[in-house]
């Protein structure tokens, strides 16, 4: 009885199923591959390879179309290890078996099939393209709040005509929608929601259409950050004095009243003298800041020739800016200075004897801003002595 080339095949693949239980393992093919990726009818089909050094020289390899098995063929490594079979897809035989289009895969093994090595191939019997394989290893990272940047790579197979692009497609959590077609490996989906979780998946496009899709990953975008107020230049100063801060607010504001119920005093006083005085008025800031020394003050002054109308209802501001008050402020909360309120008695001159000075008495414990300007003009000739005295005990009485 003779026997076929196929049914000889077969009994062998068959007893290579068989030797994977009871025979010793070989190290098998070491490298396989085909001449190209993509066949028409009629084609070649050609596989070549090495074993390993000691192995038997005898080659097996099994195809599979996309549905079932194809084809069992055979061959020989020469002396350094290499092999190489061909399988003609124009025979009238294999014609029949190579009749289905799409992605075909053939192992190569000598003795056991399950540790041989598998190579893939696209068969098309009229040469039009398929779909590639899928794209691989798509990645996803949030990258803010809004935002969450993928990546992939490209199919191993495309198909047998060349890459367009490939479909992205998202699920925010009610399916997978398609968002959009890009020609690169990358891609950045914005305006995503904070602390949301979202899932992708790619497919890539040639001439025959879209892959089937690629694995899906999933990513969760941040959380929205907290926003912060901007601070302003002294808000930090602000924050740790607190109460502090408030505090010299209101004693600030306090002053400024004293001197204005003074100012008003003068004014109504000094109404039989004369409706409109000129006053020349020079007042160092170390006067009115009792804990700043004249060298860090720097000798600052303020010299305003003023003409004040005391019909005017601004008078008591213009004679507090004609003393440096406001400057002094400024100053005094510029540099983290504070006011000493208790404004010390001046080394005064007799009024009798400008040579001789005068000892402190309780009428001069606190300086008044007014007092100040009547000393001031008895200086400078403006009014009399007893002018002067008459003032200053009007300015005592409550």
């Amino acid at each position: 009885m003779r026997i076929s080339l196929v049914n000889l095949l077969s009994i062998l693949f068959v007893f290579s199923l068989i030797s994977s239980v009871i025979l010793p393992a070989y190290a098998e093919v070491t490298s396989f591959q085909t001449n190209s990726g993509f066949y028409r009818g009629g084609n070649q089909i050609i596989f070549s390879g090495k074993i390993a050094s000691g192995d038997p020289q005898n080659v097996y390899i099994v195809i599979y179309s996309p549905n079932n098995f194809v084809l069992l063929s055979s061959g020989t490594a020469d002396n350094t290890n290499n092999f190489q079979i061909v399988v003609d897809t124009g025979t009238q035989g294999n014609q029949q078996k190579f009749s289905v289009k799409g992605i075909y895969n053939a192992t190569a093994f000598v003795m056991n099939k399950a540790i041989g090595k598998t190579v893939n191939f696209i068969f098309s019997p009229d040469g039009s393209s398929i779909t590639p394989s899928s794209p691989v290893s798509l990645t996803t990272t949030p990258f803010s709040s809004t935002e969450i940047d993928l990546s992939w790579l490209a199919p191993t197979m495309n198909g047998g005509s060349p890459i367009t692009g490939y479909k992205i497609e998202r699920n925010n959590g009610n399916g997978f929608n398609a968002i959009q077609n890009t020609l690169t490996l990358t891609y950045q989906d914005t305006g995503l929601t904070p602390s949301k979780q979202y899932s992708y998946r790619i497919s890539a496009i040639n001439s025959a259409g879209a892959s089937n899709p690629s694995n899906v990953a999933y990513a969760t975008t941040m959380s929205t950050p907290v926003p912060t107020t901007p601070s302003s230049p002294g808000a930090s100063a602000q924050n740790n004095t607190g109460s502090t801060q408030t505090t010299d607010a209101q004693a600030i504001y306090e002053e400024i009243q004293k001197r204005i119920e003074n100012a008003k005093r003068l004014q109504q006083l000094m109404q039989g003298k004369s409706n409109k005085i000129l006053l020349s008025e020079n007042m160092n800031l170390g006067d009115s800041i009792g804990n700043v020394s004249a060298s860090n003050m720097e000798k600052i002054s303020e010299n305003k020739l003023l003409s004040v109308d005391f019909n005017n209802i601004l008078y008591p501001l213009i004679i507090l800016a004609g003393a440096g008050i406001i400057i002094a402020v400024l100053y005094a909360k510029k540099n983290k200075l504070w006011f000493n309120f208790d404004f010390k008695p001046m080394n005064k001159k007799n009024v009798d004897d400008p040579t001789k000075s005068v000892e402190k008495d309780d009428d001069f414990v606190e300086e008044d801003y007014s007092l100040m300007i009547l000393r001031n003009r008895l200086a400078k000739g403006e009014i009399t002595i007893e002018e002067f005295n008459r003032l200053k005990d009007a300015l005592k009485e409550p």
